[in-house]
C-alpha cells in the first residue's frame, strides 16, 4: 500500500508563524522607511521655504536707507532706513515745529498710514508660540526703472524722477482660512521731490494684507545692533529696548544710537504632519527669546529656527556725521 507525503499540521503552522513573523519583519521595514522619508522630507521642505524666505528679505533689508539724506540710521534722521517714527510719534506738532522737527518718515505724511501700528515695533503681531511677532519697516529711495517692489509694484523713471521712496513692512500674518501664519511684505511709496502743494499726505497703497514670502511661520522676531554714539559699544537689542512700546519722541531731544545691523529669526514648521511615538520639541530659542508652542497646536510637525544677521551697509556714515 503506497501513502502520500504532505505537510503535518504543526508543520504547517510552523511554517505560517515564520511567515507572518517575515512580513511582519518587512512591514516594520516599510513603515519605518516611510516614516523617516517623510521626516526628511519635511526637513527638506522645512528648509528651503525657510531659506527661500530669508534670502529674499535680506535682499530687500540690505536696500535699507539707500540714497538718504544722511548716511546713519537712528529714530529722527529723514528717510532713515529702519522706520520707527512719523508725525504721529509727537503728541502735538504745530506748523513751526514742522520745520525744524524730523522723524523717519517726512512730517508732511500724516494720515492713517504712518500711524504706529505700520511701523517698526515689538510683539504687535500674531504668533504660534507664548509671545507675540515682532514687526519689521524699511524705506529706500528708488534706483532703478525695471525694478518692483515686494508685492511686484513696478517702479517707473518718472517716480524716481519724482524722488520716489519704497516703504516696505514684514510681519507674520493668517495666511487664508486656515490656523496657519505667513510672513508677509506689505509694499508702499510716496514721492519727495514734487511741488509744496503737491506733496503726498501719505504713503500709497500702504497698510494692506500684503504678499506672502513665507508659508508656515508660526513667530517673528528682530533684534537691532546698535552702536552707542560716544564710544564704540555695540550691542544687540530689542525694538523695545531700542524705541520704547509706543515708538515715541520728544521736540528737540537728542537721537539714539545709530543702528548698524538687523538681526531677523524665525519659528517654521514643515508642510506635512509626522506619524510615530517620537517627542518633538516644544520650546525653541528664536535670537534671545525662548519660546514656547502654544497648547492648541496638537499635529505633530517638524520645525526648525532660521536666522540671518544683515549688515546695513547704507548706514555705515562716519561718526562725525552724526
Amino acid at each position: 500500500m503506497k501513502y502520500s507525503k504532505g505537510f503535518t499540521l504543526i508543520e504547517l503552522m510552523v511554517s505560517l508563524v515564520i511567515g507572518l513573523i517575515v512580513i511582519g519583519a518587512g512591514l516594520q521595514l516599510f513603515l519605518t522607511g516611510s516614516i523617516n522619508y517623510n521626516l526628511q522630507k519635511s526637513l527638506a521642505e522645512l528648509q528651503d521655504n525657510g531659506n527661500f524666505g530669508l534670502n529674499y528679505l535680506i535682499k530687500d533689508i540690505k536696500l535699507a536707507n539707500l540714497d538718504a539724506d544722511l548716511s546713519i540710521i537712528n529714530d529722527r534722521n529723514k528717510y532713515s532706513g529702519i522706520v520707527l517714527t512719523s508725525f504721529k510719534s509727537y503728541a502735538s506738532l504745530t506748523e513751526e515745529d514742522e520745520e525744524i522737527q524730523s522723524a523717519n518718515l517726512p512730517l508732511y505724511l500724516q494720515n492713517s498710514s504712518v500711524d504706529i501700528a505700520k511701523l517698526t515695533r515689538s510683539k504687535v503681531g500674531p504668533s504660534n508660540v507664548n509671545v507675540a511677532s515682532d514687526q519689521l519697516v524699511i524705506q529706500y529711495k528708488a534706483f532703478d526703472p525695471n525694478g518692483f517692489d515686494c508685492e511686484g509694484n513696478a517702479i517707473t523713471q518718472d517716480e524716481i524722477d519724482q524722488g520716489l521712496f519704497i516703504v516696505q513692512r514684514y510681519f507674520l500674518r493668517a495666511d487664508g482660512d486656515t490656523k496657519d501664519l505667513a510672513l508677509a511684505c506689505d509694499a508702499g511709496r510716496y514721492k519727495s521731490l514734487v511741488a509744496t502743494d503737491a506733496l503726498p499726505t501719505g504713503i500709497q497703497n500702504f497698510g494692506d494684507n500684503g504678499q506672502i514670502i513665507m508659508r508656515r511661520v508660526d513667530y517673528f522676531h528682530v533684534l537691532l545692533g546698535v552702536k552707542q554714539n560716544d564710544s564704540d559699544e555695540f550691542s544687540y537689542m530689542t525694538i523695545d529696548e531700542y524705541i520704547g512700546a509706543d515708538n515715541s519722541l520728544e521736540k528737540d531731544g537728542n537721537p539714539r544710537a545709530r543702528i548698524m545691523s538687523v538681526q531677523i529669526g524665525a519659528l517654521v514648521r514643515g508642510y506635512d504632519t509626522i506619524s510615530g511615538n517620537d517627542a518633538l520639541p516644544n520650546s525653541f530659542r528664536v535670537l534671545n527669546s525662548d519660546v514656547t508652542l502654544n497648547s492648541s497646536l496638537t499635529e505633530k510637525y517638524v520645525r526648525d529656527v532660521v536666522s540671518q544677521t544683515v549688515a546695513l551697509r547704507n548706514g555705515y556714515g562716519l561718526m562725525e556725521e552724526l
